[in-house]
């Protein structure tokens, strides 16, 4: 059964200010990760974050999506720029 694919408020906020190109890219990664979101295949570039259990990060050229698993949800919490993503 596929995952759900939820957004935190703040994360939708941030999706809707990708360029336009990003997010549709972005969208068709989705498909993918809600069949099963912590195993990497090709044209899915995903891996754990450091230090944060339960934590992926979902790359789309130079931006980021991170989101946390939980059973059959997974549920981002932040988009952006790869240089800032990270920063709390």
């Amino acid at each position: 059964m596929p995952a759900e694919i939820f957004f935190k408020a703040s994360a939708e906020k941030e999706f809707r200010r990708l360029p336009r190109e990003i997010q549709r890219r972005f969208a068709k990664a989705f498909e993918a990760l809600a069949q099963e979101p912590i195993r990497t295949r090709p044209g899915l570039d995903i891996k754990p974050l450091r230090g944060v259990k339960a934590t992926w990060r979902l790359r789309v050229g130079d931006f980021r999506g991170v989101y946390e698993v939980e059973r059959d949800t997974v549920r981002f919490t932040r988009f952006g720029h790869r240089s800032s993503v990270y920063q709390v």
